[in-house]
């Protein structure tokens, strides 16, 4: 058995996970301070993923392990689970099911439980809600659960598309509540993004995107609306807020976890 050895941790190296899946890893364990990759043969890596180490290692069931080290993860009203964790919902949590390893965002990255807890304390009861980079669709559906009216995922690669509307199908969303489309912002290619403004905009990118995309973030909101923004390294928190005073967003918040950050602000 091949197992690339990278350093980190699942909540650390998240945004590598798929990376690691779309070069054919069969099974990722976390263990002690390690991602463990498992391969049938020897894959050409990203070089984003960083330094690694190839190691060849007797058999094991890394399913089992796997499953055994992945924690169910609270987030506000929110307990985000993998299909085998749904027994381990506290009770009083509205349950959101999302199977790890078929699109970025499973929960466990600061950054996606951030903006789990910060739509969880808005009211959502009708809203419209906009999910840029929806991913895996967790922020979309977590929407969709916490009340909203109706939610819209939009992500640029067409391969998280039917995940995210398979994963709403599992937490019993209803295509009339939450739409998954390809597309980006600004370039005309979402028809759905002519129907009236958005209540709320949430977006799990990162700081250079928020930048670019601060002028389509206000032009599809209601006035006063609330906007959510995460993926943000706090040292690159600076260009966020320069971005959102450029395009007149007021109330700017910072919340921290560790190196991550997200904003909360509001359309003027």
């Amino acid at each position: 058995m091949l197992v690339y050895h990278l350093p980190g941790t699942f909540e650390t190296r998240e945004h590598h996970l798929d990376l690691l899946w779309e070069a054919g890893a069969t099974g990722l364990e976390e263990r002690r301070g390690l991602i463990r990759a498992y391969f049938d043969d020897r894959a050409a890596l990203p070089t984003e993923i960083g330094d690694g180490e190839w190691l060849e290692e007797a058999e094991q069931d890394w399913q089992a392990e796997f499953k055994r080290t992945l924690r169910p993860v609270q987030a506000g009203r929110v307990t985000i689970v993998t299909p085998w964790q749904q027994q381990e919902v506290p009770a009083g949590q509205l349950p959101l099911v999302i199977e790890p390893g078929m699109a970025f965002g499973t929960g466990h990255h600061a950054t996606t439980r951030m903006a789990v807890e910060a739509l969880g304390e808005l009211d959502l009861s009708g809203k419209r809600v906009l999910d840029v980079g929806t991913g895996s669709g967790v922020l979309a559906i977590a929407a969709a659960l916490l009340g909203a009216g109706w939610t819209l995922g939009v992500d640029i690669d067409p391969v998280t598309i039917p995940i995210a509307r398979e994963n709403a199908g599992v937490n019993g969303v209803q295509a009339s509540q939450a739409q998954f489309e390809e597309g980006t912002l600004g370039l005309g290619d979402l028809d759905v993004l002519e129907d009236e403004p958005f209540d709320v905009l949430v977006a799990n990118l990162y700081a250079e995107l928020h930048d670019l995309l601060a002028g389509e973030y206000a032009a599809h909101m209601q006035p006063s609306a609330p906007l959510i923004l995460t993926g943000i390294l706090t040292g690159k928190l600076p260009l966020v807020r320069s971005a959102l005073e450029r395009e007149g967003f007021a109330d700017v918040q910072v919340r921290e976890d560790g190196e991550w950050a997200l904003v909360t602000a509001h359309r003027a």
